[in-house]
């Protein structure tokens, strides 16, 4: 069974595969995913206001996954952060081009998000307050162990010798301390000084706390009421949201070319530098291409195949389309350059796996093109930004088998 996965793919037999097969394994795409909006009307005037209509409901969509909370936000910097730089801060909950789905009496909107802000404060949380709250608390430990061993007399002894008692109060540097002779002015200097160094902190750690929260009613059905009272003013129907959570910011073209613009724009002389980081943080697989064989050989029943889970889980939801990456593809062309001064455009490539379909290229399926010219696995962006020396665009291609 292994040595047939390890076969060369011109090795494969086009001929295992019958009409019925070819019948049964060809994917037919939604409409949405041809022009981002299907529609049935019988006045043909009523879609001429289609176009505009989306793209004010995307930007409304956008600002309000965009809202921030100024009152927290300037508790957390000492310096006030520009709008300009707000705009293109990668911290933000990222929205892929909406598709609309019109019936009669309703609209359907699926949107994919991806939560970046929510991940940078968790981590955070993590790395800054978490860890730093029990390294306080070994040393309280530390500290309130010692002053149980050593008694007064013993203190008062020491207070000689000033070098003996840092050595007994673990090397503390205030020196008002150990002029102290009784031990309760020691433990209250010393509760004082805690408090105050934690209290900064758990301050910081709540701020974060009311921002996650703040990021996450932005999901919940009360405040997306809000949104759908504007988009229902624009449409005259009830309006449906379908949101899509993603793990990884490469799973969507639209999500991945916004990112690397924003990037590009606030400093463009890290070009190369972006590009290179985007291309070791998307992951691609391999597909598995001599999965029909496999099944064809293997004559099992129908209701052995799907009793056991292994099989289940190793050749059916493993295999399922478009659920792995295969690759992708990023062009930036345009005024890229350093000097402001005769400047020139300037284009960079950067890809990794292949944009190929396999059905049609290896399997010798006929698949649908979207678009006229674009294959029903591929998605496909083009964006547009600006810098102090020029504009610049952006093409993204993520494919999918």
């Amino acid at each position: 069974m292994l040595n047939l996965f390890k076969l060369n793919l011109n090795k494969i037999d086009k001929k295992l595969i019958n009409n019925e097969e070819k019948k049964s394994l060809k994917l037919f795409p939604s409409s949405i995913r041809e022009w981002n909006n299907s529609i049935y009307v019988f006045n043909k005037n009523a879609l001429n206001a289609i176009p505009t209509l989306s793209i004010t409901a995307m930007n409304i969509i956008k600002s309000y996954f965009n809202i921030y909370n100024y009152v927290l936000e300037r508790k957390m910097r000492k310096e006030r952060l520009l709008l300009r730089l707000r705009r293109l801060s990668s911290n933000k909950i990222y929205v892929s081009n909406g598709e609309f789905k019109h019936t009669n009496n309703s609209v359907i909107i699926t949107l994919y998000l991806y939560n970046r802000q929510k991940h940078n404060y968790t981590l955070k949380i993590k790395k800054e307050y978490l860890k730093v709250f029990k390294v306080y608390k070994e040393r309280l430990n530390k500290k309130f162990s010692l002053i149980k061993l050593i008694s007064l007399e013993s203190i008062k002894k020491a207070n000689k010798d000033k070098y003996v008692i840092m050595k007994t109060l673990n090397n503390t540097q205030n020196f008002s301390i150990i002029k102290s002779k009784s031990l309760s002015e020691y433990i209250t200097k010393f509760h004082k000084k805690v408090v105050e160094q934690s209290m900064t902190k758990l301050n910081m750690y709540m701020f974060f706390r009311q921002l996650i929260f703040i990021n996450n009613t932005k999901y919940s059905y009360v405040f997306l009421q809000t949104l759908k009272k504007y988009l229902v003013r624009i449409y005259n129907k009830n309006v449906e949201f379908n949101l899509v959570n993603l793990k990884h910011f490469y799973l969507n073209s639209d999500i991945l070319s916004e990112s690397i613009t924003l990037k590009i724009s606030r400093n463009r002389r890290k070009l190369l530098k972006y590009l290179n980081n985007l291309k070791k943080k998307v992951k691609t697989q391999k597909k598995n291409l001599l999965l029909h064989v496999f099944l064809k050989k293997n004559k099992l029943n129908l209701k052995q195949k799907f009793n056991n889970k292994l099989y289940l889980k190793n050749f059916v939801i493993n295999n399922l389309k478009y659920r792995h990456v295969t690759g992708f593809r990023l062009e930036a062309k345009g005024r890229l350059t350093r000097r402001f001064t005769a400047s020139r455009s300037v284009s960079k490539l950067r890809y990794k796996g292949n944009l190929m379909n396999i059905d049609s290229s290896f399997r010798g399926l006929s698949t649908v093109l979207l678009k006229g010219n674009l294959r029903s696995n591929v998605q496909y962006t083009k964006l547009n930004s600006k810098t102090r020396i020029g504009s610049f665009g952006i093409k993204g291609w993520v494919s999918g088998n």
